[in-house]
C-alpha cells in the first residue's frame, strides 16, 4: 500500500493489520487482531462522526507508537460514483449516480421532486 511504502521509505517502523472491534468508547477503540490494541483513534473524512459497533472489522495502522483506525470493511457495494451512508439499525442516505437521493426508501430526484419509495 502507498501509506506503508511512504513510512518505510522514511525508515519508520510500521505495521498494518485488520482487527475486530471489541469496544468503541468515545472515539477510543479497542480491537483484537494479532494482539489486543487499545486506544486506537478512528480517522474519518471531515464531517463524519461514528461509533463502531462491536464485531466490525477495522483496518489499523501502527507507526512510531501511535495507532490509527483507517476505516472498516465495506459490507455492500454501490455503483461507480455513488455514496451510501448507513447505520446498523437500517437507516440510510444514498446519493445515486443519476443525481437522485434516497433517504430510508424515499426517493428525491435530482430536481428535488419527491418520488414514491423504491
Amino acid at each position: 500500500m502507498w501509506i506503508s511504502r511512504q513510512m518505510k521509505s522514511r525508515g519508520e517502523d510500521s505495521t498494518m493489520q485488520t482487527a475486530r472491534v471489541t469496544l468503541d468508547e468515545g472515539g477510543d477503540i479497542e480491537a483484537v487482531g494479532v494482539g489486543v490494541d487499545r486506544g486506537v483513534s478512528l480517522f474519518t473524512p471531515y464531517g463524519y462522526t461514528c461509533r463502531l459497533p462491536a464485531g466490525e472489522e477495522v483496518f489499523i495502522a501502527k507507526n512510531g507508537g501511535m495507532q490509527a483506525g483507517l476505516g472498516v470493511r465495506m459490507k455492500e457495494s454501490v455503483k461507480s460514483g455513488e455514496i451510501k451512508i448507513s447505520s446498523p439499525f437500517g437507516s440510510y442516505i444514498h446519493l445515486k449516480s443519476d443525481g437522485s437521493v434516497v433517504i430510508n426508501g424515499l426517493v428525491i430526484d435530482k430536481n428535488g421532486t419527491v418520488i414514491n419509495g423504491e
